[in-house]
C-alpha cells in the first residue's frame, strides 16, 4: 500500500471567518491562493498566531484525509 500524498494545514478566509484548510503539498510556498483538499479555491497569505488559534478546522478536509488513510 502507498503512502498517502504530503499535506499541510493553513488558516484561510472562508467566507466570514478563518478556517484550517489542507492543501497539497509540503508546505506552503506563498502562493496568493490555491485549492483546498475539500476543493474550495481560497486566498493565501501568512496567517497571524491568533488566526492559528482560533481558526476552526476544515471537518471535510480533515474527513478525505482520514478516508484517505484507510
Amino acid at each position: 500500500m502507498g503512502e498517502p500524498p504530503r499535506h499541510y494545514w493553513l488558516p484561510t478566509p472562508d467566507e466570514d471567518r478563518f478556517v484550517r484548510h489542507a492543501f497539497r503539498g509540503r508546505r506552503w510556498e506563498s502562493q496568493s491562493c490555491d485549492t483546498t483538499v475539500c476543493g474550495k479555491r481560497v486566498a493565501m497569505a501568512k496567517p497571524s498566531e491568533m488566526d492559528w488559534c482560533t481558526a476552526p478546522t476544515c471537518r471535510d478536509c480533515n474527513g478525505i484525509l482520514r478516508d484517505e488513510q484507510d
